[in-house]
C-alpha cells in the first residue's frame, strides 16, 4: 500500500521520477532546487528526500548522494498520472499509414505492430498473432491430500493436464471431493473458458472456488499456447544506459532467444483487456525485475485475441508507452474486426 504523501512531497517525488526518466542520472537536492525552483530550501528538500527514502520511494547510496526512483516510486508516479494520454493526431495518422502500406494479412499486421510500437516507445515491443482461445475442459479431479488441502487435476482437450493445490473445508472427505469432481465434470465438461464464465448453473461456495480456479488455469493454458509472436526493438533497448554493461546485455539477448519473455509477458496480461503496467519487482518472473512492461490485449472476447506489450528499463517513459500500447492495440482490434465482419 502506498503511503499518503503531502502535496509537496508528492510533487517532489514526481519531479525526481521525471528527471531520472529523462536523464538517467541521480538527482541531488541542490540541483532540484536550482533547476525547478521548488520554493523551499535545500535543507527542506533533503529532509523530504530522506522521508521518501525511508518510505521506499527512492534509493540513495548515502544521504548526500543523488536520488534514484525505486519500483515503488515509479508506481506512485504511474498511479498519479491523469490517465492514458492520446498521441498527437499526426503520429496517429503516420501509424495508420504504416499498417495501410502492408498486406491485408493478420500475421503481417502483427509484424508491423511490433515494429511501429518499438519505434514509437524506443524500447522492445512484443506482439502475438491473434488466435481464438478455445481450450475446452474434459474433466477435473479433486484428490484429498490432508486436512484443509486437496489436489486439483484438470484435463483439457488433447489430454493436456494442469495441476494445483486448493484449500478445502476441514469437514470434506475424499468421498465428498469425488462427488464434487463428478458433478463439476458433468456440468462443465466440453465447455471452453468463456462458456464456463457465462454459465447459468450455480454451485455452493466450495464448488464456486473450484470453478474459479479452473477458469484461472484455463486462462493460463490459453496464454501459454501463444507461440507465434514478433519481437522488435532489441537495438533500442541496448542503447539505454542500463545496458551498457556487456553482461546485462548478454542476459537480455539470452532471455529473448530462449523464449522466456513471451511467457512472462502473457502472464501479466489482464483478462478484462485493460492496459496493465508492471514495474520492476512487481513482475512475477525474477529475471524481469530490472524491467517494466506495459501490456494489453487486442481483439474481441469470444473471437480472435492477441497481446501487445512494450518492455523497457524501469526508467521507461510511462505516459508515452501507455499511449503507444493503447493506440496500437486499438488499431489491431479495428483491423481484426474488419476481417471478421
Amino acid at each position: 500500500m502506498l503511503t499518503v504523501l503531502t502535496e509537496r512531497r508528492a510533487g517532489l517525488l514526481k519531479t525526481v521520477v521525471g528527471e531520472y526518466i529523462d536523464f538517467a542520472v541521480p538527482i541531488a537536492s541542490d540541483a532540484l532546487v536550482k533547476k525547478h525552483g521548488l520554493g523551499v530550501s535545500s535543507a527542506t528538500i533533503r529532509n523530504d528526500l530522506a522521508f521518501l527514502e525511508d518510505e521506499g520511494y527512492i534509493s540513495r547510496p548515502y544521504s548526500s548522494a543523488g536520488a534514484v526512483p525505486s519500483s515503488r516510486g515509479y508506481r506512485f508516479y504511474v498511479e498519479n498520472l491523469p490517465g492514458v494520454e492520446e498521441l498527437p493526431r499526426e503520429q496517429q495518422y503516420v501509424l495508420w499509414q504504416q499498417f495501410a502500406k502492408g498486406e491485408s494479412d493478420v500475421e503481417e499486421w502483427s509484424k508491423v505492430a511490433a515494429s511501429v510500437l518499438s519505434n514509437l516507445v524506443g524500447n522492445i515491443a512484443l506482439v502475438t498473432n491473434p488466435k481464438i482461445a478455445n481450450t475446452r475442459l474434459v474433466k477435473l479431479e479433486l484428490i484429498y491430500i490432508k486436512e484443509f488441502l486437496a489436489f486439483l487435476v484438470i484435463v483439457f482437450q488433447e489430454a493436456r493436464l494442469k495441476k494445483t493445490f486448493i484449500p478445502v473445508n476441514d469437514n470434506l472427505t475424499n468421498e465428498d471431493l469425488q462427488v464434487v469432481s463428478n458433478k463439476l465434470s458433468h456440468v462443465l465438461g466440453g465447455l471452453n473458458r468463456l462458456e464456463i464464465e457465462n454459465r447459468t448453473a450455480r454451485f455452493d461456495p466450495f464448488e464456486e472456488d473450484v470453478v474459479e480456479m479452473v477458469v484461472q488455469m484455463m486462462s493460463q493454458e490459453e496464454k501459454e499456447s501463444y507461440s507465434d509472436h514478433y519481437i522488435e526493438g532489441l537495438r533500442n533497448l541496448l542503447r539505454q544506459p542500463e545496458f551498457e554493461d556487456v553482461v546485462r546485455a548478454r542476459e537480455l539477448v539470452d532471455m529473448i532467444e530462449d523464449r522466456q519473455l513471451p511467457r512472462a509477458v502473457l502472464a501479466e496480461a489482464l483478462e478484462n483487456g485493460e492496459i496493465n503496467v508492471v514495474i520492476g519487482e512487481e513482475n512475477r518472473a525474477e529475471f524481469l525485475y530490472p524491467f517494466s512492461m506495459v501490456v494489453s490485449r487486442y481483439g474481441s472476447p469470444g473471437g480472435s485475441v492477441g497481446y501487445i506489450s512494450a518492455l523497457g528499463p524501469t526508467r521507461m517513459e510511462y505516459p508515452r508507452t501507455m499511449a503507444g500500447v493503447k493506440l496500437v492495440s486499438s488499431v489491431m482490434t479495428g483491423l481484426l474486426s474488419q476481417v471478421n465482419s
